[in-house]
């Protein structure tokens, strides 16, 4: 097996980050000009556009910066969009991007999407590829990106690829760019990727749609096998789920653990207690079933069963691509519906049960554990706890929409069940995020230098200093 493990112990952790951690003290511009490595190129996802709401201004904001390091070369990839950051562009600007303070270096190119292409020059695609490279199921923007990166590493004399994320686009490029030239290149595994495919296989079954389950199987394996093969030919690969991290690891992948979420909570626990009017909050991703459907049924099962239960109910749904029927079923049922939060703190401090009844993803996580720390109650699905260590100790857990409700009605209606669920969550909070263990297990990740050593300033120090 190659050299795989968690950023989790002491010894190995500190071979691996050395002791230089403290560079949060220094300067951006400093920091560039100090060291002096071979230029970087971070090709990372992109929050898509508009960029007037909260967490995707955060996420260019971060981009923004990280595009000033003299040799960090930095493309983020919408789909469609492909957005150039770099020091040598001040040139072009790009719709919304010059209203943000400090963005003037951005270019972009456009891919030519699948979605855009008749059916017969996609078949062809796949069948072409499938005869020359002998890999199945291609996206056939990969060529496009890879000849575009390749062009840009040849410009900017660039040998060092970091791949932010394992999606289908990013795992063909790979392994083109493999075939085109001696490049590192390495992953961010946010999750497996193929995984999301079982979940719309699972709703398909329940639907009894059984033609889709068997695509949804055979496509399911495809790219569960391309996404490890990419892992493995990969320089390393860092992760940000624990099971997902040892499922590499058993696959002889130079894998590494970097809990993504445990800097973004608060300094000391909250508890809250239980008010006359209490809220419930539905967070994430709206469009969470294949054919739009799961939100629909959950708001018929789960959001009725809940205003005709609890009095006084204040139910509000926070995610993005809801549909205008969502919406329209918001309205009819008095329940608040809002894209983005603008101000978290505010909403932490009006949520009385959370509920997360949507896929697996790193946000998802990062929510859980912001709303279990202040001591709000969490009711979710099998795949929102995906990740967490023995999430059954502080997540009341369920796919049962009934029974969900059920869960989200009790604990709003009783003080005494209320207040044993948040001390079931403080009993599994001091026994695995207790501040002596954290320092013990986390130290190099919980410190005093954690939010500088977590943020994206310093990401490049991390993917080239753990090899």
């Amino acid at each position: 097996m190659t050299n795989s493990r968690a950023i989790i112990p002491d010894q190995h952790t500190e071979k691996s980050f050395p002791k230089e951690m403290h560079v949060g003290q220094i300067t951006m511009d400093s920091y560039a000009s100090t060291q002096k490595r071979e230029q970087l190129l971070l090709v990372l996802p992109a929050p898509p556009l508009p960029l007037n709401q909260g967490y995707r201004h955060a996420a260019y904001n971060d981009i923004i910066q990280l595009s000033r390091l003299r040799d960090l070369h930095i493309l983020i990839c919408n789909g469609k969009m492909v957005y150039d950051f770099h020091r040598d562009s001040y040139e072009l600007n790009y719709k919304e991007l010059n209203s943000l303070p400090g963005v003037k270096s951005v270019s972009f190119f456009e891919l030519k999407v699948d979605w855009e292409k008749p059916l017969w020059k996609r078949i062809f695609h796949q069948v072409l590829v499938l005869m020359k490279h002998r890999r199945l199921i291609e996206d056939t923007a990969a060529l496009e990106l890879s000849q575009k990166i390749i062009k840009l590493c040849s410009t900017y004399n660039i040998k060092d690829i970091h791949l932010g994320i394992t999606i289908n686009l990013f795992i063909d490029a790979f392994l083109n760019l493999r075939k085109a030239g001696s490049y590192k290149i390495s992953f961010t595994a946010h999750d497996i990727d193929a995984d999301k495919i079982l979940i719309r296989m699972k709703e398909n079954l329940v639907d009894k749609q059984f033609g889709k389950v068997i695509t949804n199987l055979l496509t399911y394996w495809i790219f569960l096998l391309k996404e490890i093969h990419a892992c493995r030919k990969s320089r390393f690969v860092i992760s940000m789920a624990y099971r997902d991290f040892k499922r590499l690891t058993r696959k002889n992948v130079n894998a590494f653990f970097i809990p993504p979420y445990l800097h973004t909570l608060p300094t000391n626990r909250i508890s809250k207690t239980l008010p006359e009017k209490p809220t419930l909050v539905i967070f994430g991703h709206i469009a969470f079933s294949a054919a739009g459907n799961g939100i629909e049924l959950f708001m018929e099962k789960v959001v009725t069963a809940v205003k005709e239960k609890v009095s006084g109910v204040i139910i509000k749904i926070v995610g993005k691509d809801a549909s205008p029927s969502v919406i329209s079923k918001c309205k009819q049922l008095g329940v608040f519906y809002q894209e983005y939060v603008e101000d978290p703190e505010e909403l932490w401090n009006e949520t009385t049960v959370l509920a997360s009844p949507l896929l697996v993803s790193k946000g998802i996580r990062i929510r859980i554990l912001e709303a279990v720390y202040r001591g709000i109650p969490v009711v979710c699905t099998e795949q929102s706890a995906t990740g967490f260590f023995r999430p059954e100790e502080f997540l009341r857990i369920t796919n049962d929409f009934d029974s969900f409700a059920n869960h989200c009605i009790e604990l709003m209606t009783d003080t005494k069940k209320y207040r044993l669920e948040q001390h079931r969550i403080n009993e599994y909070l001091g026994q695995n995020l207790s501040e002596d263990i954290i320092k013990l297990k986390w130290k190099n990740v919980w410190s005093e230098e954690c939010h500088d050593f977590s943020s994206s300033k310093n990401f490049k120090k991390i993917i080239t200093e753990t090899v």
